[in-house]
């Protein structure tokens, strides 16, 4: 008797049973007609459902009174049935590694078998409200390809076979009737997919011997009937279940399995949503844990292509600029396009829109995030989050251990601040610079500083010379802040906007970010070589408000020498602020605080109380001759228009004072 041990245990395998009968052409004829005249199907899609079921004449019976699915915007209608594994395919576009898809955006395509083909786009809802899906593809080579990475993907990460070699699949997967359309005039196929991924057909395909990406083109009943007469021979041959051959009685197992078919939908009244907008609010809201989580960056993928796919869907966006947010067009075709082709300028309107207060954006943004995710609160940090991964699809490093670094920090990068208004323009460096200028000037960091912030997080964070808090270990970082505090610091200040303006101009130039004064003068070594910036260089020159100045080794000048007191000074407040807390955290026998029961002596209150006064005078002086002289004047034609070397920097950055001479590398943007 076959047995399975499995952590441990023992499994019984299930018992052999001898397959139905495939069912005649008049059957599977009536299920199709009884699909399209009770959900209005099209004739290809109900007839593909049709003939993927098992026992057409009880899905008939099913039809009658089908199952009702909640999900945000109406009902799905279902039924269940069970199918031929042979008859559907898994998605090919499986939601589980949309984090390791490669976009036109980051211009890897075709440069290796990873990157073959684009990504499949997200299938839609078919046209005039049927119960169906569409999905693009370039040509038959494509949906292999796909197909083919989902499939790696799957056997890697979420492996059911030896659980199907003993136990076939167990719990119902969702089919939907999916028409393939190819661009290359190959004509339109019409399969049933599965909608939530399922790494069970994956596994049975493969047990089965079967290409998914043959199925939808070799459908063939004859074949499938003399193949189930094949294996029921074997079984009773074999007299007894147990004594079947063990693969014979594996694709038994396999062959067939349980189906829940989505056949239709009823909105709410009102509502735009459509059959396909609601089948991905399904996946996302019911998609059980044993499978195995997508987890946080799988699903952020999906929720960010959710949320450009509501905004497209309500004609907020043209499909074009949905295209080019989604990464879905080279650089070229960007700029082909009349898009930016600067994948900075992208990562800011990527931001502004997930961070969007006009109404119309919001509520798409809602409903698209609320449809797919059962959180309450929809917070910046989650806006951010989700814009992260679709400002990633730009990047051109290939490593997954690096890029899942790049993700980690990049989420982090956008300043909280960025949720506040602001627009995202395709104004040139120099004059958002200016703009940004001209506010802190004023001591007002406004629309300009935030733009500027949210271009300059994506080259900072991708190139490795800001990172995100890398822990305990080897870490020079001066403190824990995370990449947007750095930033947001950085904008508020006129030495920081320079060197956020440094920042894209070296970007755009395809070189890393050079340090600069605070006039913006690139700064050098001794040997004349132009410094790079680092992640601890960024933290101690624009440290967190409130510390003061960088401390200066051996100060030289009367600039340095008070930049030094002022940072003594900022020591000596955060110390009296400790102490305050220490003298409030003193606690009575009646657990209140002493310090509001026993109080402190008056004539110390008093001579403390005339000091911290007497410095509250002095600060507002102090800010306003700091702005007074760093103050930027709009006449003065120099400022923002600092050379660029024409040396090409090297890719290395290691080392606090990194020039273009040095080959090292800091490894993995650790």
């Amino acid at each position: 008797m076959e047995s399975s041990s499995i952590a441990g245990e023992t499994v019984l395998p299930r018992p052999v049973e001898a397959l139905p009968v495939l069912a005649l052409s008049p059957a599977v004829r009536k299920l199709a007609d009884k699909l399209i005249e009770n959900f209005t199907m099209g004739e290809p899609a109900a007839l593909a459902l049709a003939q993927a079921v098992v026992d057409p004449s009880g899905a008939r019976r099913a039809v009658e009174s089908p199952e009702r699915l909640r999900v945000p915007g109406g009902v799905i209608l279902a039924i269940r049935s069970d199918v031929w594994a042979r008859n559907i395919i898994p998605d090919p576009r499986n939601p589980r590694i949309g984090p390791s898809r490669r976009h036109p955006a980051s211009n890897l395509i075709g440069t290796g078998e990873s990157t073959r083909f684009r990504p499949l786009p997200e299938s839609i809802a078919a046209p005039g409200r049927r119960p169906e899906l569409v999905q693009r593809l370039a040509n038959q080579e494509h949906l292999a390809w796909a197909a083919q990475l989902a499939k790696e993907y799957v056997l890697d990460h979420n492996d059911w076979r030896e659980s199907l070699r003993h136990q076939g699949v167990m719990t119902e997967v969702w089919l939907a009737a999916t028409t393939f359309q190819h661009d290359d005039g190959t004509a339109a196929v019409t399969v049933p997919v599965t909608v939530e991924g399922s790494s069970r057909v994956t596994c049975a395909h493969d047990l089965l011997d079967l290409r998914s990406a043959d199925v939808p083109y070799i459908r063939d009943a004859a074949k499938l009937r003399a193949h189930i007469r094949k294996l029921n021979e074997a079984i009773a041959t074999a007299g007894d279940p147990a004594q079947v051959d063990p693969k014979d009685a594996v694709t038994v197992r396999c062959e067939r399995l349980p189906a829940l078919l989505l056949v239709g939908f009823e909105p709410h009244d009102g509502t735009t949503a459509d059959f396909g907008v609601a089948v991905k609010s399904l996946v996302a809201l019911r998609h059980v844990d044993y499978p195995k989580p997508w987890g946080e960056a799988a699903e952020n993928e999906a929720l960010a292509d959710a949320v450009v796919d509501e905004i497209e869907r309500r004609k907020l966006i043209t499909p074009a600029k949905a295209d080019w947010l989604r990464g879905a067009l080279t650089p070229d075709q960007a700029k082909a396009a009349g898009f930016n082709d600067d994948p900075s300028v992208r990562a800011a309107a990527i931001v502004r829109l997930f961070a969007e207060r006009d109404q119309s954006i919001h509520a798409a943004v809602r409903i698209a995030i609320t449809g797919q995710s059962t959180r309450k609160n929809i917070t910046t940090k989650l806006l951010l989050d989700v814009a992260s991964s679709l400002v990633m699809r730009s990047v051109s490093e290939d490593d997954s251990r690096k890029r899942e670094r790049m993700r980690k920090y990049l989420k982090s990068a956008f300043p909280g601040e960025l949720a506040k208004d602001w627009e995202a323009t395709f104004r040139a460096t120099g004059d958002l610079a200016q703009a940004a200028l001209e506010e802190v000037a004023k001591g007002e960091p406004g629309v300009a500083t935030r733009e500027l912030a949210a271009r300059s997080a994506y080259p900072l964070v991708i190139s490795g010379q800001l990172t995100g808090d890398r822990g305990s270990k080897n870490n020079d970082q001066p403190d824990r802040r995370h990449p947007g505090e750095v930033i947001d610091r950085m904008r508020s200040t006129t030495h920081g906007v320079h060197q956020l303006k440094q920042t894209l101009l070296d970007s755009a130039a395809g070189r890393r970010t050079r340090k600069v004064d605070d006039t913006g003068q690139v700064l050098q070594n001794d040997d004349g070589r132009d410094i790079l910036v680092t992640d601890a260089d960024l933290r101690r020159t624009f440290p967190p408000a409130g510390e003061g100045p960088s401390l200066t080794p051996a100060p030289r000048n009367a600039a340095e020498i008070l930049g030094n007191a002022l940072h003594d000074l900022a020591t000596s407040i955060q110390a009296v602020e400790g102490a305050v807390k220490v003298v409030e955290a003193v606690r009575g026998d009646d657990g209140t605080r002493a310090i509001d029961s026993l109080g402190a002596d008056r004539a110390d209150c008093e001579a403390w109380r005339n000091v911290l006064q007497d410095i509250l005078f002095k600060l507002p002086v102090w800010q306003q001759r700091s702005i007074q002289r760093h103050g930027i004047s709009t006449e003065d034609p120099d400022i923002l228009n600092v050379g660029l070397d024409d040396e090409e920097l090297d890719d290395g950055f290691d080392g606090d004072q990194q020039t273009d001479e040095d080959d090292s590398s800091e490894e993995d943007l650790a």
